[in-house]
């Protein structure tokens, strides 16, 4: 039987395609291998949010066309659907077949489904596509650009599956999730009513497109939606949010984490900021570091402004040098370890629900990640009281 190997780079919509992918080569006999040393063809899903992503699809696709074994490469994701990148320079590799409509490797495109998730305790399901908002800083509007959303019955019946072969923690997942075309909230309500023992965590989603209702449900139904949200927040500064293009200003967002945070105190609030975009300066760049210091969040997820050649601010004017860049990602760096702790101070000594994430590691329904002896643990989702040692 020929072996295949597949390097995933990105989002989690990524993972989740790339398990799409596995699922089909395996139905075709196919077998999954761990290195491309031992592969007779190779894939690479790519990601182009980034610089940095490119250049590890370059780099990639280097070492790969220099394998003793010459493997077959396959080239998709969205790295070829971005028209200012050319690949294939500045260096000339073995030919490779570049595939830009990735649901052509899936088994069956139409439905989009797994029924496992590999080498994963927890499964990321993909239930939205696409994204129209065209922050000014974001390339993905470009490659992306087709919104599309998984029919509910289908969504059910994959958590289900993948329930019954042993997630016990579903992540749902999207290019733009809070876009779901029957509503988000209308869709977890008839979630949290499948009669079975798992839970759903949401990946992120925008702070407009969260509502009363998905609140509600998730203080309501503690056994089912994990207390997390990931709501991007980019930058603490009203003059910076209006040029990225967001939807919201600081008072708007403060207003809103204020309301979630008063009924779901436990609840992690982790976020996304990015530093260094064209224009910041050390006005905007304050603004952002005392806006993060007086609000809850529990976790930054930390990005250096990337330029991505055919967006907005690509043509902005006052780029911000690196260096600065890296002296501000240091400070945000400083708060973040600060608001971590903070956090896990809180939780110490609270019981919270569990799943297995690893042979010694367990993650609460809160996004804290814990190291423990999880021989003894069932598959199902237990309990734990919060140890000094947690990490978030």
């Amino acid at each position: 039987m020929k072996k295949f190997y597949i390097h995933t780079f990105g989002c989690k919509v990524n993972q989740y395609e790339s398990q799409l992918i596995s699922e089909k080569y395996k139905k075709n006999r196919f077998v999954r291998v761990q290195t491309p040393e031992e592969a007779d063809i190779v894939i690479f899903n790519s990601c182009t949010v980034t610089a940095q992503a490119d250049k590890e699809c370059q780099y990639f696709l280097r070492k790969v066309s220099k394998l003793p074994n010459n493997p077959e490469i396959i080239l998709t994701g969205c790295i070829v659907k971005n028209k200012n990148v050319d690949i294939k320079q500045p260096f000339k590799p073995k030919e490779f077949t570049i595939i830009k409509d990735k649901t052509t490797l899936f088994s069956e495109p139409e439905k989009q489904t797994i029924t496992n998730f590999d080498k994963r305790s927890r499964a990321f399901l993909k239930i939205q596509d696409g994204c129209d908002s065209f922050c000014s800083y974001c390339i993905v509007p470009y490659v992306r650009n087709v919104l599309w959303s998984k029919p509910e019955n289908e969504i059910i019946s994959e958590i289900t599956n993948l329930v019954t072969n042993g997630y016990r923690e579903i992540v749902l997942t999207g290019i733009h999730i809070g876009k779901f075309s029957d509503g988000l909230s209308n869709l977890l309500n008839k979630i949290v009513q499948i009669p079975i023992d798992f839970r759903i965590r949401i990946s992120s989603i925008e702070l407009n497109e969260i509502d009363n209702k998905l609140i509600d449900l998730i203080q309501n139904n503690p056994d089912k939606l994990c207390q997390h949200l990931h709501i991007p927040l980019q930058s603490g500064s009203d003059e910076i949010l209006k040029r990225m293009n967001r939807k919201y200003l600081t008072k708007d967002f403060e207003e809103k984490i204020e309301y979630i945070t008063n009924i779901l105190p436990n609840l992690a609030l982790t976020t996304d900021i990015i530093t260094g975009f064209p224009g910041e300066n050390q006005t905007h760049h304050k603004e952002t570091y005392n806006f993060i210091q007086k609000n809850p969040f529990a976790r930054l997820h930390i990005f250096r402004y990337s330029d991505r050649k055919g967006t907005t601010a690509s043509s902005f004017a006052n780029k911000v040098p690196q260096d600065l860049i890296k002296s501000r990602v240091k400070d945000l760096s400083k708060i973040d370890l600060e608001k971590r702790k903070k956090f896990i101070t809180k939780n110490i000594g609270k019981k919270r629900k569990i799943v297995k994430i690893g042979s010694h590691k367990v993650l609460t329904d809160n996004y804290i990640s814990i190291t423990t002896d999880t021989s003894k643990l069932s598959k199902k989702i237990s309990e734990i009281t919060v140890p000094e040692n947690a990490e978030i």
